[in-house]
């Protein structure tokens, strides 16, 4: 089985920074600076551990040049995985093969799918469809998988291998077009949907589905505002 201190190391050698959790849980360690404190400075990661060997770890993905795509599934009524599934499964093998990369399970039945971030796609997490989100500002634990236990929250290694360069491929530029697709969406919202092809969900379809996920969380009156708009158009 791996230890954290050993999966920091692994990351930091393959250039990922990465900052220590408080032990048991997701927040970061008291008096810390969080995410701002990501490094792969190896003596840095040794005195964490050092002074604490029971640290739990995220990575800075942004300062990692990383990007994730996050699969989620809300109370059973918002499946990302079966809604990004469909999507690959209609757009042929080229997509299919953008799963051959780096994979961690979540804690509640997602996945976070890790691929080198080849384009400035900016630092705020972009929704591409229904339960699925393209992360690249937010940080992610490491690994993804950590089970809830009596005192907090613990790593699930597995035995799994870790991430590295050599498992992890980069973006594919089809994503990159779902993300200046979400984009066009938020910024001119009156007309991106009018720009359908063949295999997309025409504007209303695409409409319901906004509604059915809902506001971003700290985003209501944007969303609210947006959505007022399209219903009138």
């Amino acid at each position: 089985m791996n230890n954290t201190f050993n999966v920091a190391q692994s990351l930091a050698e393959n250039g990922i920074k990465v900052y220590p959790l408080s032990p048991g849980s997701k927040i970061p360690v008291a008096s810390s600076h969080g995410e701002h404190d990501a490094t792969d400075d190896l003596d840095t990661i040794k005195k964490w551990f050092d002074y604490n060997p029971n640290f739990n770890l995220a990575i800075n993905l942004q300062a990692s040049g990383l990007a994730v795509i996050d699969l989620d599934k809300h109370n059973n009524t918002t499946d990302g995985v079966k809604n990004y599934s469909k999507y690959l499964l209609n757009h042929g093998n080229n997509y299919m093969d953008s799963l051959k990369t780096y994979t961690e399970l979540t804690p509640r039945g997602g996945v976070h799918i890790f691929y080198k971030l080849n384009h400035d796609l900016g630092n705020k997490d972009i929704q591409l469809m229904p339960g699925v989100e393209l992360l690249t500002g937010k940080v992610v634990i490491a690994p993804s998988f950590i089970e809830k236990f009596s005192k907090g929250y613990i790593p699930q290694y597995q035995g799994y291998p870790t991430l590295t360069n050599d498992n992890v491929q980069s973006l594919p530029e089809w994503i990159v077009d779902l993300v200046k697709d979400a984009k066009q969406r938020t910024t001119n919202p009156n007309t991106a949907y009018e720009n359908y092809q063949p295999g997309q969900k025409r504007w209303t379809g695409r409409l319901l589905d906004e509604l059915v996920h809902g506001a971003p969380k700290g985003d209501r009156n944007n969303y609210l505002t947006q959505l007022t708009g399209k219903m009138f158009h």
